[in-house]
Order: structure tokens, then C-alpha cells, then sequence
């Protein structure tokens, strides 16, 4: 008898924190202006840019050319690698530059393309494939499966956030 006592109070107060919320983010939702759909690629386009994309940064990390991950990460980006750590844009910048490692292949691959928002927000899922020497010399090849959201900023692309699993070695 007493859990109820408590248990009625408690579900009342979670309603109406519930029904606030709702009732926040309908507003929020409404007040947006839409997304002007000849404003925006087609799904085709969409989804050639971003692969593109994803070859780019694959370039980048073979030639150690930190210009193309200042254009294609956006200022907020945050990334959450196999091990679990999470770095930000000028973290992954830096750690390219003084990583010991020499790569001789980087491939992303079976990159698949979805658009939200109207096309104006990108998610790719893909497998991402590098080979190279680690700083004793040692080889190595590594796999992984690869998550990241792009959004159209000034009608360029940009990675604002990504995330990568450990595949099994081939």
C-alpha cells in the first residue's frame, strides 16, 4: 500500500515531465523553417559526394595531408575509434602528423548512403581497409566498419561526428 502511495505521485510527475518535453520539441520541430527541397541534391548526388568524400579522407590518411581533414571535418567534429577514445578535429589532425605509422593503402569501401532532413544530413555506413608499418617496422593491416554523419554547410559536406568497430583481420 505504501509503494502505491509513493508510486501514483511518482507517475504523475514523470506524465507531466513527459507531456513538457513533447510538447518542447513539437514546438521546437515547428518552428524550424522547412528545408526547401529544390534547394537541396538529389539522393543520387547526395550519396556520390559523400562517397567522394570518404576517398578524400582515405587520401588524406595515406598522405598525411591535413588539409583535406580541415575542409572535410566540421569545427565540432568528434570521432570514437575502435578502442573506445574519442578525439576531436585538431586531436585527429595532430596524432596524423606525429603517428609513427607509414601507411601504403587506405580504401573505404561498400559505402552506403542514407539523407535526412531533407537532404540537408548524410549518414554513411562502410568498411574502411589500411595497410602500412607501424613505427618499429612492423606490418600491419587493419579493418573496420565505419559510421558518419555529414551536414551541408554553406552547400559543402562536412563530418561532424563518426565511429568505428573492429572487423575481424581478413
Amino acid at each position: 500500500m505504501f509503494a502505491a502511495r509513493i508510486l501514483s505521485p511518482l507517475v504523475a510527475v514523470a506524465m507531466v515531465a513527459f507531456a513538457m518535453v513533447a510538447f518542447a520539441i513539437g514546438s521546437v520541430a515547428h518552428a524550424q523553417a522547412p528545408v526547401a527541397a529544390a534547394a537541396m541534391p538529389p539522393q543520387a548526388d547526395t550519396a556520390a559526394a559523400i562517397r567522394q568524400l570518404s576517398t578524400d579522407w582515405s587520401r588524406a590518411m595515406l598522405d598525411r595531408d591535413a588539409a583535406i581533414l580541415e575542409r572535410i571535418w566540421s569545427p565540432d567534429f568528434v570521432y570514437v575509434e575502435p578502442s573506445g577514445r574519442r578525439f576531436t578535429k585538431a586531436e585527429g589532425i595532430a596524432d596524423m602528423k606525429k603517428s609513427g605509422e607509414r601507411l601504403t593503402s587506405a580504401v573505404a569501401d561498400s559505402i552506403d548512403v542514407r539523407t535526412y532532413a531533407g537532404g540537408a544530413v548524410a549518414v554513411d555506413i562502410g568498411t574502411y581497409t589500411e595497410a602500412g608499418k607501424d613505427a618499429g617496422g612492423k606490418p600491419f593491416e587493419r579493418r573496420t566498419r565505419f559510421t558518419n554523419v555529414w551536414v551541408r554547410n554553406g552547400g559543402a559536406w562536412q563530418c561532424v561526428s563518426g565511429h568505428a568497430s573492429q572487423l575481424p583481420a581478413p
